[in-house]
């Protein structure tokens, strides 16, 4: 199995204990990891000093993929890319170019936000109920 490489929307549903989500994780949690954007936002997604706390205690249970120089180049190469189509935001961008350098599959349910970009293998983790 490649690496897989875990989108925000997927870890949010792992945050707020969803069942499918929880399983899911369960099934891969050795060879599971969190782009450093998705790091990212879940701590600026907190609210207050309460939820903060949630999320580095949250995210202390997760690998966490450090952006490298190559990242940022191959970001670079992607918003040169497709900016000026319907490209993703910033974060999306560094979250698929790490996904790239690694040949990693990345797990998202945003997969439309991905398909414009060659060679990324995005999928949708599990069915939500």
């Amino acid at each position: 199995m490649s690496m897989a490489l875990v989108d925000t929307d997927v870890m949010v549903e792992a945050q707020r204990a969803r069942p499918g989500a929880a399983a899911w994780l369960a099934e891969l949690r050795g060879d599971v990891a969190l782009p450093a954007a998705v790091a990212w936002e879940l701590l600026i997604g907190s609210r207050d000093s309460a939820e903060l706390e949630r999320a580095r205690r949250f995210l202390a249970g997760f690998s966490v993929v450090e952006i490298q120089e190559e990242d940022s180049a191959r970001a670079r190469e992607l918003i040169g890319e497709h900016c000026l189509s319907s490209g993703p935001g910033l974060p999306d961008y560094l979250i698929a170019a790490q996904a790239l350098t690694r040949q990693a599959t990345l797990y998202t349910f945003n997969v439309r936000h991905y398909q414009a970009i060659p060679g990324l293998n995005a999928r949708v983790p599990y069915a939500r109920g």
